[in-house]
């Protein structure tokens, strides 16, 4: 009796035991979680400023302000090609890698297997095969899901890989940090800009349940904008050990000027922000209209504030962004909570309906534009290597028009009685991606 009773004992023992051990390594991990938040300033208040007397796009002034207020990089260069749409932003850079003679130079994101993939490895190899220098700088996170394989094959045939910030448990903490830029700079001649990674996804996601293609567009320019895009790849590419030659014919001068541009090259920080900058100056400026085209919009108080005051001045604010067909339902949910002030101010909130919309603009009046990889969340502002360009060429500004109005036919605009009765479960998921609204 005496036995069994020891027995029993030791077992109740054994599961104290057991549960406290099972209690401790869910306490060390929480305060694992809360630790990494806590070092990534995850806690730290956000700080609200108030920029006042801005000028109009007309001023002198307006640049000046663009280039010290958001360390824009002041240049100039000739918009040659515009393409919307996956086939013909596809089409575009396989054309483009095709006509390289000495350099074709790659930074992006996002890259997943399939057809996209292949014919982009195809058309890289077929070029360092033939002794163009082919190098490519692939972000590690967001090319996960690519196996080995691939980049074996592209290095076979001569193609230089390197992947920007892969994880070292050294330093854990800046695998959040990522390059978000899709840059493709053919013999120091031409860029290609945007915001499409190397996907299928881009033709449409059946599992998102699209309908037809992504919303997104790409620009391409020759003139001096190319040997600065040309610096900016060789940073990235120095940091993460590749070398840098520095030949004559690698950045040179170029004689072509044409229309300003201004490049802000957003790198990640905590406490600053230059592509934020950049938007809230730019707003500033407005006298018609801010148009501003962001999948992934979770403003900050700053930057919802300057649209408010804009709206109050009578600007036409509109805001186009992803709907139902997305492939980030936690980022919309929460970016939803923020419409509320927005709505009530008389801010314009459209959700696209085909399919994903994934392009990143902002249309001020008819005088200026701003295009590239940026969105408007706490990531691009905070997190991401990011890349736009700025600038008052008309063409420009007339496709990007085009682009929206074509779009907002096709987009479902939020009323505020429509937001207020969203469901229960939607409020609910959107007050807990805003929880974590600092790595949105």
């Amino acid at each position: 009796m005496q036995t069994r009773q020891r027995q029993l004992a030791n077992r109740r023992a054994a599961k104290k035991k057991l549960w406290w051990w099972i209690g401790g390594g869910v306490l060390a991990l929480a305060i694992l979680c809360l630790g990494f938040l806590y070092l990534r300033g995850f806690f730290r208040s956000e700080v609200e400023y108030k920029i006042t007397n801005g000028p109009s796009l007309e001023e002198p002034r307006f640049p000046l302000l663009v280039v010290s207020l958001s360390n824009a990089l002041p240049t100039s260069g000739r918009l040659t090609d515009y393409w919307s749409g996956a086939d013909a932003i596809y089409a575009a850079r396989i054309d483009a890698i095709k006509s390289a003679k000495r350099t074709i130079h790659f930074e992006t994101y996002y890259m997943t297997p399939g057809r996209r993939a292949d014919e982009f490895a195809a058309a890289l190899s077929d070029r360092a095969q033939a002794g163009v220098e082919v190098q490519l700088l692939i972000d590690d996170y967001g090319t996960d899901s690519i196996p080995s394989e691939y980049w074996q094959r592209l290095q076979q045939a001569g193609v230089e890989v390197r992947f920007f910030r892969e994880f070292d448990w050294r330093a854990p903490l800046e695998y959040n940090s990522r390059t978000h830029r899709k840059l493709l700079l053919i013999d120091g001649q031409r860029v290609l800009i945007g915001g499409a990674g190397v996907s299928d996804d881009w033709d449409g996601d059946p599992e998102i349940g699209d309908t037809a293609p992504w919303l997104e567009f790409e620009a391409s320019y020759t003139g001096e904008v190319v040997s600065l895009l040309e610096g900016n790849f060789f940073q990235n590419w120095a940091y993460v050990g590749g070398t840098v030659d520095l030949a004559q014919d690698v950045i040179k001068v170029q004689p072509e000027k044409g229309t300003p541009l201004y490049i802000t090259n957003d790198t990640s920080t905590l406490s600053e922000s230059t592509i934020r900058m950049l938007f809230q100056v730019s707003f500033l400026a407005a006298r018609e209209r801010i148009w501003i085209g962001s999948p992934y919009f979770v403003p900050d108080r700053n930057t919802r504030n300057v649209l408010i005051q804009a709206r109050q001045k009578g600007v036409d604010v509109r805001v186009l962004t992803m709907g139902q067909k997305n492939d980030k339902p936690i980022v919309r949910f929460a970016s939803r909570e923020l419409y509320g002030e927005l709505l009530e101010a008389g801010v314009q909130v459209c959700e696209y309906q085909p399919s994903m919309m994934h392009a990143k603009l902002a249309l001020i009046d008819d005088d200026w534009v701003s295009t590239g990889s940026a969105n408007f969340d706490p990531r691009s502002y905070h997190h991401n290597d990011e890349l736009n360009i700025s600038t008052n060429n008309t063409q420009l500004i007339e496709k990007t028009d085009n682009l929206f109005q074509n779009a907002l036919d096709n987009s479902n605009c939020l009323t505020r009685i429509e937001w207020q009765n969203r469901s229960a479960t939607e409020k609910l998921l959107g007050q807990i991606g805003l929880i974590f609204k600092p790595l949105l």
